[in-house]
């Protein structure tokens, strides 16, 4: 008779059956959270469009000189809608004082293309021979101030005697001493009026743009 061997069953590590269920297990969630990722991803890229064809136009609406689809850039910077010029010849003296309207325009990216603003300004010779020019419009409210050459007349009419030429407004009475580059030296204005570019070009003076900032 022939002797039946008996088979030693297989005995499997716990341990390491243990540690292959972990790997599998982790590289499934893996796969898995990759697929949420990539169709999130997917479903982001229209949504992402969306929201930029939709807000380009809204912010351009608000701010109608950022360039179409620049959200974030900067808006164009205005330029003169025309030359502003002033020969020397029309200084004779010292504070000699000229008014004049600057054309500012601001380019916007809609149907009408720019938009021009008007900001009265007075340009001055000051007695060192300089020539400089403000905005008219007061920093405290936007009023339209006035030059004033006498300072008696600017005593009795906005309750400041300075020393020479000034600038006053009628509004809120804020003085602004040209000698002093525009100085507040009464009244409740914030600070200096813009001044304007000026560039010479021979025997002229022309206005090129006001400086940055609102136009107040």
């Amino acid at each position: 008779m022939l002797s039946q061997r008996k088979e030693t069953p297989l005995m499997l590590n716990p341990k390491k059956l243990s540690l292959r269920a972990r790997q599998s297990n982790g590289v499934r969630k893996m796969e898995g959270t990759n697929r949420r990722i990539i169709l999130k991803t997917l479903a982001a890229i229209p949504l992402a469009a969306t929201f930029g064809l939709v807000i380009s136009p809204l912010l351009r609406y608000m701010r109608p000189t950022l360039k179409p689809l620049d959200v974030f850039g900067p808006s164009d910077q205005p330029g003169p809608e025309e030359d502003v010029s002033f020969g020397d010849d029309q200084f004779p003296t010292a504070w000699t004082c000229l008014p004049f309207m600057f054309k500012q325009k601001y380019v916007e990216y809609n149907p009408e293309g720019k938009e021009v603003r008007e900001i009265p300004g007075f340009i001055v010779k000051l007695p060192s021979g300089d020539v400089v020019a403000y905005s008219r419009i007061c920093p405290h409210l936007g009023c339209v101030f006035n030059w004033v050459p006498d300072p008696s007349e600017c005593a009795k009419g906005y309750n400041f005697k300075p020393q020479g030429p000034v600038f006053a407004c009628p509004c809120h009475l804020s003085v602004y001493d040209i000698a002093q580059g525009g100085k507040v030296v009464s009244g409740p204005a914030p600070r200096p009026p813009r001044k304007f570019d000026l560039k010479k070009e021979g025997n002229a003076y022309k206005i090129i743009g006001l400086e940055a900032g609102s136009i107040a």
